[in-house]
C-alpha cells in the first residue's frame, strides 16, 4: 500500500494498526528496546525486556482493550506505535533509526485525544526508565518507581507517571474535549479536529452508523492544503478530521465553505459562523473572538476548532 504524503505530515502517517503489522511491530519493538542505553538498563536487562516479543502478541493484548495507534511511511512500513487501555499509556516505541522525528511526541497526543473522549480524571503511564523525561517535558509527574519482571525473567525497574487532574469544560465551546460524548447526546450536530484526529474512538461509532466521519475526496483537497498551509505554528499535525451526525451533510459542506471563506476573507465575522455551525452558544462564541482579538494583538494567529 502507497499512501500519497502531503509536506505537513514529514513522511509519516498515524493509522489505527491491523493484526497483519503484527510482526513488524514486534521487529521494531525489539530494536527501541535494544538501543536504550547502558545508562538506563545493563544489556542483560534489554535482552531479557525484549525476550519473546511476537507478532500475535499485540492482538491477543487488544483483544484485552488495549488500543494501538501506529507511524508508518509512504510504503505503509511500520516506524513507531502507542497502545493505550482505558486511561492508561502502555507503551510508545518508536524505531532507532527514525527517531528525532517528533513521531512519538504526534503517537502520544493522539492517544491522549482519544483518552480524553472518555474524561478521565487523569492519564497514567507506565513508563521505562529512559522515558520519564520525555513525559516530564509535558508536565507528567512520577508517582512511584516500580519492579517488573520482564519476559526473559530479568527485573527491570520502571515508573509509574500521571498527568496532574483534567479539567472538561461545562459548557459546549473550542476545545472541550468530549466532541463524542456531546454527539453521542445529540447536542452537537459536527465537530472539527484540525490538529490531532480521535479516530479511534470515534471509529466503533462511525462503523455502525451512529457518526458519520468526513472523507477528504480530490475536490475537496484544496480545502485540506489551504487549512493545512494555515495552521497555527507549534500545532502538532496529524490529519484535520469532521464528523457529523447522520443528515447533516449541508452543514458539512457549509462549514467547510465558511473555513474557506475564512482564509480568503479574514475576518471575525466567519469565526462567529463558524462557530454556530460547530452548535456553540453565543457565549462561548464570544469569549472565543475575544481572544483572538487578544492574540491578534500579540502578533499570534489561532483557528477555531473542534
Amino acid at each position: 500500500m502507497k499512501h500519497i504524503m502531503n509536506p505537513w505530515e514529514n513522511g509519516v502517517i498515524l493509522r489505527p494498526w491491523d493484526e497483519e503489522d503484527g510482526p513488524d511491530m514486534a521487529a521494531l519493538h525489539r530494536r527501541a528496546i535494544l538501543a536504550t542505553s547502558d545508562e538506563f538498563y545493563t544489556q542483560a536487562q534489554r535482552e531479557s525486556w525484549a525476550h519473546g516479543l511476537t507478532g500475535d502478541g499485540y492482538a491477543k493484548s487488544a483483544a484485552d482493550g488495549e488500543v494501538f495507534i501506529i507511524a508508518v511511511d509512504e510504503d505503509d512500513k511500520p516506524l513507531a506505535f502507542c497502545g493505550y487501555k482505558g486511561n492508561e499509556i502502555c507503551g510508545l516505541y518508536v524505531d532507532p533509526d527514525h527517531q528525532g522525528r517528533n513521531i512519538g511526541k504526534r503517537l502520544f497526543f493522539r492517544a491522549c485525544m482519544n483518552m480524553f473522549q472518555s474524561q478521565p480524571d487523569k492519564i497514567i503511564v507506565d513508563s521505562s526508565a529512559p522515558a520519564v523525561k520525555f513525559y516530564e517535558d509535558f508536565g507528567y509527574k512520577v508517582i512511584r518507581e516500580v519492579t517488573h519482571d520482564t519476559r526473559g525473567g530479568v527485573k527491570l525497574h520502571a515508573f509509574d507517571m500521571q498527568s496532574d487532574l483534567i479539567e472538561y469544560s461545562d459548557t459546549i465551546g473550542p476545545h472541550e474535549n468530549r466532541e463524542l460524548s456531546l454527539m453521542l447526546d445529540g447536542k452537537k450536530r459536527l465537530a472539527w479536529f484540525g490538529d490531532l484526529d480521535p479516530v479511534d474512538a470515534f471509529a466503533p461509532h462511525v462503523e455502525e452508523g451512529t457518526i458519520c466521519r468526513f472523507e477528504w475526496h480530490d475536490y475537496t483537497r484544496n480545502f485540506y492544503e489551504q487549512f493545512k498551509d494555515s495552521i497555527r505554528e507549534g500545532a502538532v499535525i496529524d490529519v484535520a478530521a469532521i464528523y457529523y451526525l447522520p443528515g447533516e451533510e449541508a452543514r458539512v459542506e457549509e462549514f467547510m465553505q465558511a473555513i474557506a471563506d475564512k482564509h480568503s476573507s479574514p475576518g471575525h465575522h466567519w469565526e462567529r459562523k463558524i462557530g454556530e455551525l460547530l452548535d456553540y452558544p453565543t457565549h462561548a462564541i464570544d469569549a472565543f473572538i475575544e481572544q483572538l482579538q487578544t492574540r491578534s494583538a500579540k502578533g499570534e494567529v489561532t483557528i477555531l476548532d473542534n
